[in-house]
């Protein structure tokens, strides 16, 4: 089998290749179980170092800064390829004001039913920032009857240095990713659509190829909200195509996400197994869709009610309306069958066993989602920016939310309760950590650092 794993890269001035390499290091290079270390090097014919890959130029990517890294055959027989979908040149520009106009959104929100309590520390601390700043700003414009002494000008003067740094190389370089991509405002809305019709034009020329058996996209930090938008456009060039008889499997799949609402839980291990038996037989009936799996790392989307919507029940409105699709997907009401479903029948005449098309916000019928998330204390333990996708991205039914989405805490490691595994503690700011072969508490305790272990399962590389 031949398969593509397709990384995007979170917000800041990244440097092509940069993300990729080192994430091939973490799931490629380095995985002993993949291939047998009793063979020579290929390149060497010598004892091997790790697992061997080449970087070859590919005009899919259509850039000459970026290459297609091919591997060695593994152990099952697998050839990976795997490609970086580099945005961040396509972001330059940002200004102080882009910034400040969604800082100021962000602020002005009431607390009680816009803030989310996840996020309301860090919204308090926000607000006690920005009110330090305006008091230092208008101490430093008020008139004084006599000039200050020498040492306040000195600490004045440096604390200007380090709020106009700040600015310039946090708020701006970096959160002004984030300030751009996530609101559609007039300024911005001509960007977001260049950076989402490039990804989508990648992805589909990786599935009309045919090269390709399977197709992996992973991303981190607000490349995830960046991949979540270019899948949701991506599958409604595919999901009316495929599917000539009869779908056992995927009739099964339904009825697993009826029973899950009607008893508000879902079993994780069936449903995606449940994902991957579908879409096993939707692509023999010539479906074209290969996104087998999408594995999002450090996601912002966990906040969508308040970075993606004005609040909860605005977030729920467009989940309800398959703007943002949701894990398991939306179900509808048909009146032949009498039950709810993901899919439709397209005859004149309807009867209960017509061959059925997936609506266009199906796509996590067939596309298998794990979240790798680093549990937050205080601010700066954990990563503030991550969480569960559950809540947000669930499908509501009458008895709660259910989810299709695997959770996974690391960085540290969470118990079946939420408390941290025994032997783990919580690292600092470790938004940047989640292929980190030196990170991880257990680092050197055993052979694979746990947040790289559940990583390399979540992309199945020899499923």
């Amino acid at each position: 089998m031949k398969q593509a794993i397709v990384i995007l890269h979170g917000m800041g001035e990244q440097i092509p290749m940069t993300t990729l390499n080192s994430f091939v290091q973490a799931v490629w290079t380095k995985d002993k179980t993949l291939v047998d270390a009793q063979k020579p090097d290929p390149n060497t014919g010598k004892t091997r170092s790790g697992n061997v890959s080449w970087a070859k130029p590919d005009d899919r990517n259509s850039s000459t800064e970026l290459r297609r890294i091919t591997t060695e055959r593994d152990n099952a027989g697998n050839y990976t390829d795997f490609y970086e979908y580099y945005w961040a040149h396509m972001m330059q520009g940002t200004t102080w004001e882009h910034v400040s106009t969604w800082i100021r959104d962000l602020l002005l929100r009431n607390p009680t039913t816009q803030v989310p309590k996840r996020v309301f520390h860090a919204w308090v601390m926000l607000w006690i920032i920005a009110l330090a700043v305006i008091v230092f700003t208008l101490w430093g414009l008020w008139p004084k009857a006599e000039a200050p002494r020498p040492w306040v000008a000195w600490v004045s003067a440096l604390l200007g240095m380090a709020v106009s740094a700040f600015a310039s190389a946090v708020l701006i370089k970096r959160f002004g990713d984030v300030a751009r991509y996530v609101k559609a405002l007039p300024p911005n809305v001509a960007k977001r659509h260049a950076i989402r019709q490039a990804g989508v034009d990648l992805l589909a020329r990786l599935i009309d190829s045919k090269d390709y058996e399977r197709i992996v996209v992973v991303a981190h930090s607000l490349g995830t909200i960046i991949a979540y938008d270019i899948l949701a456009q991506l599958y409604t060039r595919y999901n009316t195509e495929g599917g000539v008889g009869p779908q056992p499997q995927r009739d099964a799949l339904e009825k697993m996400i009826r029973d899950g609402m009607d008893a508000g839980y879902l079993d994780m291990d069936a449903y995606q197994a449940q994902q991957a038996r579908a879409l096993a037989e939707a692509q023999a009936q010539d479906a074209p869709w290969i996104v087998s799996d999408f594995v999002t790392m450090g996601s912002p989307l966990t906040h969508a009610e308040f970075m993606m919507a004005e609040s909860h029940d605005d977030l729920r409105a467009r989940q309800r309306d398959r703007l943002l699709p949701t894990c398991p997907p939306t179900l509808e009401y048909d009146g032949t069958t009498k039950m709810r479903h993901f899919t439709y029948s397209n005859e004149r005449d309807r009867k209960p066993g017509d061959c059925r098309t997936p609506h266009h916000a199906a796509l996590f019928a067939y596309t298998r989602w794990t979240n790798l998330y680093s549990d937050e204390r205080a601010i700066v333990t954990g990563d503030l920016i991550s969480g569960p996708l559950r809540e947000a991205f669930g499908l509501k039914g009458d008895a709660g939310a259910i989810s299709g989405i695997r959770d996974i805490g690391v960085l540290p490691a969470l118990n079946a309760d939420g408390g941290v595994a025994e032997g783990h503690r919580r690292p600092f700011f470790s938004h940047n950590d989640y292929w980190a072969l030196d990170k991880g508490t257990e680092t050197g305790s055993v052979p694979v650092p746990h947040h790289i272990a559940e990583l390399r399962r979540a992309l199945r590389l020899v499923e």
